[in-house]
């Protein structure tokens, strides 16, 4: 859990945690969906979620939107 914060810093941390837009459900789902459209893997996106929400960088009810929009984004990639 510390390895978000040893590498992003004190100010990458900040960014996460004061950042509006983890707090629309909406938004998160579509991060959720694009970060999976990325790595081409939900497992990673979902992990990467998991850890940082671990680390302290944002909350579980913010995080559990972008962990649904992981899981569609499977069915994206697979198409």
């Amino acid at each position: 859990g510390s390895a978000f914060k040893i590498i992003g810093g004190p100010s990458a941390g900040a960014v996460f945690r004061n950042n509006e837009i983890f707090d629309n459900p909406l938004a998160g789902l579509v991060l959720g969906i694009l970060a999976t459209v990325l790595v081409q893997s939900s497992s990673t996106s979902t992990s990467i979620i998991i850890t940082m929400t671990a680390a302290g960088l944002m909350e579980v009810k913010n995080a559990i939107p972008m962990i649904m929009g992981a899981n569609i984004g499977t069915s994206v990639t697979n198409t």
